[in-house]
This record gives structure tokens, sequence and C-alpha cells, in this order.
């Protein structure tokens, strides 16, 4: 089965620092599902970093960002915060129903949600075209 991703380019989960990037084609699969399902942009604030920017960040030395299993994303402008946005509980809320499953992370912030995928799922990258399941 092929997967067409709609919501998203590759260049969103690319390192703010140096460029350079991959993300696991489960992640992708899994926020244009959660765009499609809340019906407004979803933005990714944080996909791939390398270590020094995710020591920057301060970010774990086990980070799942560092392998292209992790993004942290938003539904509004990263000036808001959750105060700012009526939305933000629903949005919430959906994400974390849609993100029940073994061995994903689902860190609920401020003004953004980290979702990581297991770590295995680094063998399987995405490039920016279709996914074939």
């Amino acid at each position: 089965m092929n997967c067409r991703v709609e919501h998203f380019e590759e260049a969103e989960f690319l390192c703010p620092c140096c460029g350079e990037g991959k993300v696991a084609q489960v992640l992708v699969l899994w926020l244009d599902l959660l765009r499609r399902a809340w019906g407004a942009p979803v933005f990714v604030n944080s996909g791939w970093r390398c270590p020094p920017h995710n020591g920057q960040v301060g970010g774990s030395k086990s980070s799942r960002h560092m392998i292209g299993c992790a993004a942290d994303i938003r539904v509004a402008p990263a000036t808001n915060t959750s105060r700012d946005m009526p939305q933000w509980p629903e949005f919430a809320a959906l994400a974390a129903r849609l993100c029940r499953l073994p061995g994903w992370e689902f860190r609920l912030y401020g003004s953004f949600i980290h979702v990581a995928v297991p770590r295995e799922e680094a063998q399987r990258l995405w490039h920016g075209q279709e996914i074939v399941l």
C-alpha cells in the first residue's frame, strides 16, 4: 500500500543548525494522519537535530530527535502560549489519543507537544515521497 504525505515537506524536519536531517516514515505518516484528523495546520518546531544542536537546546544525550524518531509540534505560532490558543486542549487530547502505541513517547508542554516513535523506526526513513507499507 502506498501512502501519500499531504501536509508535510521533508525540509520541515531538517536541523536548523546544519540543514541536515532524516525522519522516520512512521512518524511522518502519524503526523499526516493527525493533521487530517485535526483539520487545520500542524507545524513542526523541531524534527531531526544534529548532536551539537541537540546539546544547545538542552536535549537528552539519547534524544530520539538525533535519529529522526521525534518531532515537537504545535498548532499556532511558537510565540503563543497555551492560554492564547483556545483550541490547544482539544488538539492535545486528539494527539494523545492517537499516540497511545507501545514504545511511543508523548509529552505535553505549554505550547508544543513532543512525539517520538520507537528507535527501531530509524531504520525506515522518509525521503519526501510516498510511503510504501
